[in-house]
């Protein structure tokens, strides 16, 4: 790779890592390129992009980008030790937790697929953390549930409010089947 290359690559990656909510790191060691392929194709499903990089220019970009980020150093460190051997960098920008779960699902799929840590607000994350985010909500299904807290009031309030109305229709229903000679059980 020429100087200019290097340059454009380290650039793509600190805008990668700057604009990105996650920063996930994985060993793809004796996959073969289908299931690279799948594996890229779901996560752009997922919103994420993942590129194998060069080790010395992600390092050189996390460590741009976490010193401009003010981040603490024990963790970029820890971050950065993850950046060994052939590295697959799975960024997100929009949800952090959808490419945890289909990188986790992968990992259960193919047993020579290993994630090895992420980068997530500030803070390195193990794989067992990864794991543990992987269970959690997404920003969607998170959405959904502030969404069903915030409506169910207003539902419960409307459901009380057309109980009456509800009871007083039945009540002349019964009457009126009661004055047909229809039995009120029918």
């Amino acid at each position: 790779m020429e100087k200019a290359e290097k340059q454009a690559e380290l650039g793509l990656l600190v805008d990668k890592f700057t604009k990105s909510q996650v920063a996930v790191c994985a060993d793809y060691r004796g996959l073969t390129v289908a299931k690279m392929t799948e594996l890229r194709r779901e996560l752009r499903k997922a919103g994420s992009e993942g590129r194998v990089v060069r080790n010395t220019l992600a390092r050189l970009a996390v460590n741009k980008v976490a010193g401009g980020q003010g981040a603490v150093q024990g963790e970029v460190d820890r971050f950065l030790a993850t950046i060994v051997g052939p590295t697959l960098v799975v960024t997100c920008d929009k949800d952090p937790i959808a490419p945890t779960k289909v990188l986790m699902k992968f990992a259960k799929d193919n047993e020579k697929f290993r994630v090895k840590g992420c980068w997530l607000d500030g803070a390195y994350v193990d794989p067992a953390g990864v794991q543990s985010l992987s269970t959690m909500p997404g920003r969607e299904e998170t959405f959904a549930m502030l969404l069903r807290l915030m409506l169910e009031p207003a539902t419960r309030v409307v459901r009380v409010l057309s109980e009456p109305s509800a009871q007083l229709v039945r009540a002349i229903e019964a009457y009126r089947k009661k004055l047909g000679g229809e039995s009120a059980a029918a």
